[in-house]
């Protein structure tokens, strides 16, 4: 089981490996906003402040995206992430 922490929110929640991080955000009331879900829009931009080993490779569609808004090296799109294993910890910007 992977644990994920909403530092914004103030939620811990414990899911099984391999779980999209936007199912996660909806299931528990997450204040993370997500528009059009593929990547493209920087809506649910978040930082990752710790785990981001226990995350998917981001994706080149989220590469490119990321890089041309000018993201940080600790931020991904909350759409496009998926929980590997381990504790994560994520926060709005």
């Amino acid at each position: 089981m992977a644990k994920v922490i909403f530092k914004s929110d103030g939620k811990e929640v414990e899911v099984p490996d391999g779980t999209p991080l936007v199912q996660v955000a909806e299931d528990n009331g997450a204040s993370i906003t997500f528009s059009c879900k593929a990547g493209v829009c920087v809506s649910c931009l978040c930082n990752i402040n710790k785990g981001m080993e226990n995350l998917n490779e981001k994706t080149e569609n989220e590469k490119a995206t990321l890089e041309g808004f000018g993201a940080k090296p600790n931020q991904r799109l909350a759409c496009q992430v998926v929980i590997q294993k381990g504790e994560v910890e994520i926060e709005n910007p």
